[in-house]
């Protein structure tokens, strides 16, 4: 029987409130665990990233991590392993009424020190990166975007030198028409609106079909004041006016290339890290990404906005269950019901489709340790940091002010990552536990580990090995001050591996859309 101090094998994420460790690697049946004074004897083998109680846990006692509940006991044995069995999903009501407002956030001169070399906008926002844009008003137009693209990102073949631009890109989509003129359409517009104006775009060409309900007519009104603000070269053709394909690819090449030199004048600028927005992501999660990636993203994140800069937490299926753990962040109690809001309608949406967000969770998700939807989540806002949430927005919807924000938006990554850029963010910091390769069309993205070995296994995709806080023993601040480093040299112009792989995801999140 092999016997062995519990901190060697596994994890405690809040003593002495949590009453479960994680195993930091695979436990073998008969072990015994020295914890403190005590003895755990494991019954049964414990693999990587799997749960297990460190004492016995009554039937009906809340079951805690990082201090706060992700379900309810039906009975677990000291050394037993956790699993959806043994724990029922249900947690207590959030109680609002003893809410106090917090102190803001604290800024710190070790912070508001920080630069990074930005792309300065008329409007005064500051980009990351300097592309230029060709945006489908619909489905009909995108394929038709994508080919302009194409012939043009090869900036090597285009007469002329372009050395501050970063690339000739398009978003090609699904949506614009065969729909309802609904909230469906507003959502396309906003995230539109949001990628022609945002500050890593120093040029756009906007194509339409001419047909569609996103059509010239509905799009430009819609757009005509923000970008007669924004002072970037806005231009538009319509496919059926011009004559079909060959001649709008005939004529919109011509159009970007007599535009490219405008865009190309950008230059890199010192600006200080209030001027950053970074997003934040999970996929293709694990047991460890709410306990090694999520945490040093959020550690990062806080960094930047001691320096008075901005982030963005979404994936609000991936908050269910932490209203009382968020409630003492909320800048005031209108903000609260915002959040509670924008939880309650995805409750709400399933319960009509006659679904559960248990469904959120992937069977890798379960395999890998994360039993329920509650612990997952408990992890997933863990990349949000520590600060004040200043604010509630809608999917896509511009930031209103400094700080921390919530975004309404899905789980899925490629409609969230859509929708933290169409918002604002100027570069993403994603986790991923099983990996992942998809980046974003305009922001760049750093992929943090979750693991060692996920590093280990994609060395062309991994950005930051989260896992050195296991392996290593690295301290999460330490590693937090290394990924804020990163951010700032990626926002300065260092490129990540998805986009070195050119890894340009753009996917509008279509929830609520009826096909007509």
């Amino acid at each position: 029987m092999l016997t062995r101090r519990l901190e060697d094998v596994a994890l405690v994420l809040d003593s002495p409130k949590d009453q479960v460790a994680i195993a930091k690697e695979d436990i073998p049946a008969d072990s015994k665990l020295v914890c403190g004074e005590g003895i755990i004897e494991m019954d049964s083998a414990i693999r990587k990233g799997q749960r297990f109680a460190l004492w016995d846990i009554a039937g009906g006692e809340l079951v805690r991590q990082y201090g706060y509940p992700f379900g309810r006991s039906r009975g677990i044995a000291k050394g037993e392993l956790v699993t959806a069995d043994n724990v029922e999903s249900v947690l207590p009501g959030a109680d609002p009424s003893n809410f106090v407002e917090p102190n803001p956030t604290p800024y710190s001169p070790e912070y508001t020190g920080k630069t990074f070399l930005g792309y300065v906008r008329r409007t005064g926002t500051v980009g990351t990166r300097n592309y230029y844009l060709i945006v489908p008003t619909s489905m009909c137009a995108s394929e038709t975007a994508m080919q302009i693209a194409c012939r043009l990102d090869n900036l090597e073949e285009v007469p002329g030198s372009f050395a501050n631009i970063d690339g000739v890109i398009a978003v090609p989509h699904t949506e614009g028409c065969g729909c309802v003129a609904n909230e469906q359409i507003d959502r396309v517009l906003r995230v539109l609106k949001g990628f022609v104006l945002h500050s890593n775009v120093g040029g756009c060409l906007i194509v339409d079909l001419g047909c569609e309900q996103t059509n010239y007519g509905k799009v430009y009104p819609y757009l005509k004041s923000a970008v007669e603000a924004c002072g970037k070269p806005v231009d538009w053709i319509t496919i059926q006016d011009c004559g079909g394909t060959r001649k709008t690819l005939e004529r919109a090449c011509s159009i970007v290339v007599a535009r490219l030199p405008e865009v190309n004048k950008a230059r890199r600028m010192r600006c200080p890290i209030e001027h950053l927005v970074v997003g934040t992501e999970c996929g293709a999660s694990d047991s460890f990404s709410g306990i090694t990636p999520n945490p040093i993203i959020g550690n990062a994140v806080d960094k930047v906005i001691f320096g008075r800069g901005s982030a963005i937490l979404s994936e609000v299926p991936e908050m269910v269950g932490t209203f009382a753990m968020l409630l003492p962040r909320f800048r005031n109690m209108e903000v609260a019901q915002d959040f509670l809001g924008i939880v309650q309608w995805y409750e709400a949406l399933a319960r009509r489709l006659g679904l559960s967000l248990e469904d959120n969770l992937v069977p890798k998700n379960r395999e890998g340790g994360l039993i329920n939807n509650f612990i997952k989540s408990l992890g997933a806002v863990m990349k949000g940091g520590t600060t004040v949430i200043e604010d509630v927005v809608d999917y896509g919807e511009p930031l209103r002010g400094k700080g921390l924000t919530v975004m309404q938006g899905p789980g899925g990554d490629l409609e969230s990552v859509t929708g933290l850029t169409a918002s604002g963010a100027t570069i993403i910091c994603f986790s991923t536990g099983k990996g992942t390769t998809t980046g974003s069309a305009i922001c760049p993205v750093i992929k943090v580990a979750s693991t060692d070995e996920l590093a280990g296994s994609l060395p062309e995709d991994i950005d930051f090995n989260a896992g050195r806080l296991l392996i290593e023993k690295v301290p999460m601040d330490a590693l937090g001050e290394e990924l804020f480093e990163m951010i700032l040299r990626v926002a300065s112009g260092e490129k990540t591996w998805s986009e070195k792989w050119k890894q340009r995801q753009f996917q509008i999140w279509t929830a609520g859309k009826l096909s007509v």
